[in-house]
């Protein structure tokens, strides 16, 4: 089903939690593909000052944050123009003060598959941070990977042939039928999607036998349909476990429409571990990720029924 790309791009973001969509990066603002964890950093710190001026301008109280030094005594009058315009004299001031930096959000790792938020315990997803709670949960590297998410999510809803204004408000419907030949088989539906009314953001899920197994546990009430919902369409946002700041949710990598590129979080395979029967795939999957960042893999007998 064809979209015009504006309407694509106003239907991104998910209507709820609400996880408000970042500014689009530049090229030199990418973090794929980078090796050099120090250009990394760099880059990661260059976004953190730029959230971090953006939400003094929108005057949240400077008590929430512990900025690195000389940034808390910047103009809160800068316009975005200004800020855009030195971002290059930031870059230089952050590869000076990296050693010494203290921000919070300078805590938290852009989404690489060899490092991603890594800390010094050496678990990647664990994060640190003193500010606010909203903005533990929604930090930068949370809405980049939520924006990675719902593309995904966007793309493979158009090869099911599902209304995004129906994707992005969550409602819940039946999977229509279509009778689009390039459907990949990771896609095609289950019978059960055309027979329990569910949030669509199920359906883009590249895997028949979770999705078959999160629909059978909605209709037999073994789980609550907006609790699931919540947890992916929450995808990137940090969650305290225990003390611990973890992302949950589902990360992509890539082709939304193959299994191997997503990923499980650990608070997503803790929570709903039951739902997991018969996706050992997707477990080695997510373990391959895991293992490139040199974290503890999960152990396949979550995926054994």
């Amino acid at each position: 089903m064809e979209r015009q790309s504006s309407d694509q791009d106003d239907r991104l973001s998910p209507s709820y939690p609400g996880i408000p969509i970042a500014t689009v990066m530049t090229a030199n603002e990418n973090w794929r593909g980078k090796n050099d964890p120090a250009e990394r950093r760099r880059i990661q710190n260059r976004l953190n000052q730029r959230a971090f001026r953006k939400r003094q301008r929108a005057g949240e109280s400077p008590k929430h944050y512990k900025p690195r030094s000389g940034s808390s005594t910047k103009s809160d009058t800068r316009t975005d123009e200004d800020d855009d315009d030195d971002d290059d004299d930031d870059d230089e001031e952050e590869e000076e003060s990296e050693d010494e930096a203290d921000s919070p959000q300078s805590e938290t790792s852009q989404p690489s598959p060899s490092n991603e938020g890594q800390t010094s315990s050496g678990n990647a997803t664990q994060v640190s941070m003193t500010n606010t709670e909203a903005d533990r949960r929604c930090d930068e590297l949370a809405r980049i990977i939520n924006r990675n998410f719902m593309t995904a999510a966007v793309a493979n809803a158009q090869l099911l042939g599902i209304d995004l204004a129906v994707l992005r408000c969550g409602t819940a419907v039946k999977t229509p039928r279509t009778t689009n030949r390039q459907l990949p088989a990771t896609l095609t539906p289950v019978q059960l999607q055309y027979q329990v009314p569910h949030d669509p953001i199920i359906d883009v899920i590249p895997h028949a036998r979770l999705r078959f197994n999160v629909l059978r546990a909605i209709a037999t009430h073994q789980v609550e349909a907006a609790d699931f919902s919540k947890s992916i369409r929450a995808s990137g946002a940090l969650e305290n476990h225990n003390g611990n700041w973890l992302r949950g949710g589902l990360v992509v990598w890539n082709d939304g429409s193959q299994p191997a590129n997503w990923e499980l979080s650990e608070p997503f395979v803790r929570r709903w571990y039951l739902l997991l029967q018969g996706c050992e795939d997707m477990l080695q999957a997510t373990n391959a990720w895991r293992s490139r960042r040199g974290e503890r893999l999960f152990p396949l007998t979550f995926g054994q029924s």
